[in-house]
């Protein structure tokens, strides 16, 4: 071979190749992690939506305002029986449990604030988000 010849030889092409292999097989893994980290963020952005949602359903009925007539008995109807939950109209198979709080037992403890908890669970019954928050009611 002379010393004039240019181009790469073939094992050059194939040393070139190695080391494209090695930097692909190096960025996989993160490329997945992405991907597996994007999957569940998007889970969890829809769990949230749903949950608030639900709460401002909620908050809707019952202004923070001590002139306005609000029922600690109303806010128990909003609770949903154990063992079920409110499925997510957007058809994403999520599931939420609304908890509400026990009212005052005397009418002397209103107004009072009630403690309401949502809690959002996908397909499998994983929980996905809990979001609380208190309703102030003025009357049993």
């Amino acid at each position: 071979m002379s010393s004039r010849e240019e181009g790469f030889s073939i094992v050059e092409a194939i040393i070139a190749m190695f080391l494209l292999m090695v930097l692909a097989l190096a960025v996989l893994p993160l490329i997945a992690g992405a991907t597996r980290a994007s999957v569940t963020n998007t889970d969890l952005v829809a769990a949230n939506t749903f949950a608030n949602s639900e709460l401002a359903a909620i908050k809707t009925g019952f202004s923070a305002d001590l002139a306005t007539s609000s029922r600690c008995s109303d806010l128990s109807a909003k609770s949903t029986p154990a063992g079920s939950g409110r499925s997510d109209p957007a058809g994403s198979g999520l599931t939420a449990v609304i908890a509400v709080g026990a009212c005052p037992g005397t009418a002397d403890a209103y107004p009072a604030t009630i403690p309401v908890t949502v809690s959002v669970r996908d397909a499998s019954g994983a929980r996905l988000t809990t979001l609380p928050t208190l309703i102030l009611v003025v009357d049993p």
